[in-house]
């Protein structure tokens, strides 16, 4: 079934960031099943490769950028670069990042900046390069992808909640703000579910092995997020959270009880203390 988005854009040209695996590649094959032209950006130029043939061979037009989010320059002749190859934009997805976890006394200062640089910095630079281009053709859509993280607060989890919750503020600020321009603005906020974001995680390897089982508990593909997400942002949410059933909850939790949601949080962390101790 072709998606909504694909009936409202004009000429069905996305971009997207951490393309080349992932959820990000899950947005690739939904868009290239439609016939989208999509600018696949990746600092993994080898994994890009692969990840064009399978959007070519679903419908899609490919074309490889290879990116540092963290790079605001190469960012913008990037987006510069695309535009001018395609007459337009009309969907941008900033979806790179890095997963992060471990205790905060654990972390150092060169971790926060080498996340930060890239989960929200890398956001920012997105939005900052695109927002001109949607605006001269007339609107569209930005997406951020963040993580219920950016809700939830877990423990051991401070950097990439930190993180989350700057994209999730950006976001709605960015939604008020390009309101009158016709560009709407949504923030992705899934649970955990299966992705490889446990790769270049960020932390010690007991962060690594909790990260691997919450993901091995879940059912959720990257498809499926993916999915709901490009739906979601046809029907003009802001906030997509998803699965309903569990993050919302924490959702509501949060905003109706808040000091009884943190106050639950200590017994998470002694579990996770828990989990840790034996891991190692």
């Amino acid at each position: 079934m072709p998606l909504s988005l694909t009936d409202e854009s004009t000429a069905q040209r996305a971009f997207i960031t951490g393309a080349a695996s992932g959820l990000g590649l899950a947005f690739c094959r939904h868009l290239a099943r439609d016939g989208w032209t999509i600018g696949m950006a990746d600092v993994a130029v080898d994994r890009l490769d692969e990840a064009a043939t399978e959007i070519r061979d679903l419908g899609g037009v490919p074309r490889i950028v290879q990116l540092d989010v963290t790079d605001a320059d190469a960012f913008s002749q990037s987006a510069g670069n695309f535009v001018e190859a395609t007459g337009g934009i009309d969907l941008v997805i900033n979806n790179a990042g890095l997963g992060a976890g471990g205790p905060f006394e654990e972390t150092t200062a060169e971790q926060w900046r080498s996340v930060i640089d890239v989960n929200l910095l890398g956001v920012v630079n997105g939005c900052q390069t695109f927002i001109p281009h949607l605006k001269n053709g007339g609107g569209g859509h930005l997406m951020n992808v963040a993580s219920i993280a950016a809700v939830a607060a877990g423990p051991r989890m401070s950097i990439y909640n930190v993180t989350k919750a700057g994209v999730r503020a950006l976001s709605e600020t960015l939604y008020a703000e390009l309101s009158d321009d016709g560009i709407h603005v949504s923030v992705v906020m899934p649970s955990f579910f299966r992705t490889n974001i446990d790769r270049d995680l960020v932390g010690p390897e007991s962060a690594r092995s909790m990260t691997q089982a919450l993901m091995e508990k879940s059912n959720l593909s990257a498809d499926e997020v993916a999915r709901h997400a490009l739906d979601a942002a046809a029907s003009k949410d802001i906030h997509v959270i998803y699965p309903s059933w569990m993050s919302r909850v924490i959702w509501y939790w949060k905003r109706l009880f808040p000091g009884h949601y943190v106050r639950g949080l200590v017994k998470r962390e002694r579990e996770a203390k828990a989990f840790a101790e034996r891991s190692s």
